[in-house]
């Protein structure tokens, strides 16, 4: 239920903010904010569940247990949370896109018919 306020308020209600702020798409932003929790809480878990497969055929753990499975869940939620942490900042690291006034033209030279006359 948490995941579900993350990734459908809290994120692109961020993501919104920070890209208009830069000039920058604030739905795709958005979608790339999303993403990253979804793919975040995927590798964690992945991860997780590697690790407890492991130990389940190296050292003999149980292959079911309520504290390992509450112990996934925050750790994926963790993963989720840095993703979009990570990409926030990428987003705040983006510049502002702004419109500078072009520069004067370069100055113009007239060349005299004449040398100049050093004595």
């Amino acid at each position: 239920m948490l995941e579900l306020y993350f990734v459908f308020y809290r994120i692109p209600k961020m993501m919104t903010r920070l890209a208009r702020e830069r000039n920058r798409s604030a739905w795709r932003w958005s979608l790339i904010g999303i993403g990253a929790w979804i793919g975040g809480e995927l590798v964690a878990g992945f991860a997780v569940g590697l690790i407890h497969g492991i130990g389940i055929m190296l050292w003999g753990w149980p292959v079911r247990s309520p504290g390992f499975s509450a112990l996934t869940y925050i750790l994926a939620l963790a993963g989720a949370l840095i993703s979009v942490t990570i990409v926030s900042r990428i987003l705040v690291g983006k510049s502002t896109e702004e419109s500078f006034p072009s520069p004067p033209p370069p100055p113009e030279f007239h060349q005299t018919s004449e040398p100049a006359h050093v004595d």
